[in-house]
Formats: C-alpha cells, sequence, structure tokens
C-alpha cells in the first residue's frame, strides 16, 4: 500500500466499530444455508484485513475463546489500542499485527473466515487484487469471505459531490481544514438555488449525510485519494477471475 495512504491513517484514526454483517455464526449461517459446509464457529480461524484498533474482531475472540482470530493494518497507532484492549481483556485468541496487506501469503495458512469490511474500494487497484487473491489462496475449501464495497448506482450521486469536494480543497493540505472547507462548500451549493429546484435538494441530502458522519469518515471516505465504487457485476467478474464463487 502507498506510504502516503498509510501516513493519512496514521495521521487521522479512522473511527472503528462492530459491523455485524461480519459475524463468523451469520458467515457461517449464511454459507450452510447455500448448501455449503463451514468451519463451526466455536473453534475457527478468522483473519480481518484492515482491522483497524479490532473493535470489530475483539467481541467476537472474548465470546469464541477456542477460535483463533488474526488482524492486520498499516495504522500503528490504531493497531496499539487494539492492543492495549486485549491485554486488558487477558485474550490469548486474539492479535493485531502492524501488517501490509501486500505481504500476506501462505504463511499465514488457511481461515475459515476472512473479513475485509470498508478496506476493498478505498486502496489502490494493486491492493483490491491482493485481497481477493488472499481470498483465494488463504481460505479454507469451505471458508468464506466478507468484502463490503462502495456499490454503483447509488454511488453515483456520491461520487458528484466528492468531485467537488475533492478540487475544492485540492491545495489545503491540513485534514481539519480539508473537512471544514469541504463542508463548507456543499454548505453554500444547498444554498445557492431555488427552494424547489431539484439539483438543491440533492445537495441538500448529500450535506445532511455527511454531518451525520464523524468527521474522521469524512476525511478517509471522502477526501482520500482513492474510493472506487463497483457496479455488482463488475465485482462478481473481479471476484471470478480469482476462482472465488459469490455466496450471498
Amino acid at each position: 500500500m502507498t506510504d502516503a495512504l498509510s501516513e493519512s491513517y496514521e495521521e487521522v484514526l479512522y473511527p472503528s466499530y462492530l459491523h455485524v454483517q461480519t459475524q463468523p455464526d451469520r458467515l457461517a449461517t449464511m454459507a450452510a444455508f447455500y448448501g455449503m459446509q463451514p468451519a463451526p464457529v466455536e473453534k475457527c480461524r478468522v483473519l480481518e484485513l484492515g482491522c483497524s484498533d479490532g473493535s470489530n474482531l475483539i467481541p467476537y475472540a472474548f465470546h469464541l475463546p477456542e477460535s483463533e482470530f488474526i488482524g492486520i493494518d498499516l495504522a500503528a497507532r490504531s493497531v496499539a489500542i487494539g492492543q492495549k484492549r486485549i491485554e486488558a481483556l487477558g485474550l490469548k485468541n486474539v492479535q493485531l499485527r502492524v501488517f501490509d496487506v501486500m505481504d500476506v501469503d501462505e504463511s499465514f495458512g488457511q481461515f475459515d473466515y476472512i473479513v475485509a469490511h470498508g478496506l476493498f474500494s478505498w486502496v489502490p487497484p494493486e491492493v483490491r487484487e491482493k485481497i481477493l487473491d488472499i481470498c483465494r489462496r488463504n481460505l479454507s475449501p469451505q471458508g468464506v469471505a466478507h468484502v463490503s464495497y462502495n456499490a454503483y448506482p447509488g454511488c453515483h450521486f456520491r461520487d458528484m459531490t466528492r468531485e467537488m469536494m475533492l478540487f475544492h480543497v485540492r491545495n489545503v493540505t491540513d485534514p481539519q481544514e480539508r473537512i471544514v472547507q469541504a463542508i463548507a462548500l456543499i454548505k453554500f451549493l444547498s444554498e445557492s438555488f431555488a427552494e424547489t429546484d431539484l439539483y438543491r435538494m440533492f445537495i441538500k441530502n448529500e450535506l445532511e449525510s455527511l454531518l451525520e458522519r464523524r468527521q474522521e469518515q469524512i476525511f478517509h471516505d471522502d477526501l482520500e485519494q482513492f474510493n472506487q465504487p463497483y457496479y455488482f457485476h463488475q465485482f462478481i467478474e473481479k471476484a471470478a477471475a480469482h476462482d472465488l464463487q459469490f455466496l450471498s
């Protein structure tokens, strides 16, 4: 992954949350519905790519003490926060590593569940290919991967405001000032049209959506260099090129 992207996430920590759709028992249930024989969640191996401070991984490790959880992320500050939580909880079945996705290989072994949430669309093209390659090489034969991405056609609306914000802050380097100026632009646009103008209604809706997000999310999700949405068929074609099959 590029040094600039790594430094960006070191400078401004991305807020981390628990994502219920990535729970091993949920993935196992969906797999069973579609005829697979997934590993029992009570004793499985889970890898999370882009684990941040472990907010998504640590709760699973706490409730599944016989399973093994590994998370990797380039943001050393975030990983350090997660490691302190692990130590405080006395967990022995989870580890977070400062590690580049591009360096994951067969030495990691196989995993029953691989999670890449909020990562795929926000990294360079070669890293996206590597994520899918990891899913192919490091998944067990009945393994399940959860990969989220920004999706078209909905993201066309978001692309429009993102491009305007990026142009507006193109010469601004301070993270906080980039956020402030980006929001100020959308506010200005939302107030620049007649009350009944459909374009104004759209811009106002985007502004309200922006204001609901944390500033760190705006900085990374909307003002970073990479934010590549895909149509569903495009993502499935990329996955199929790595011998991966769509599950659900």
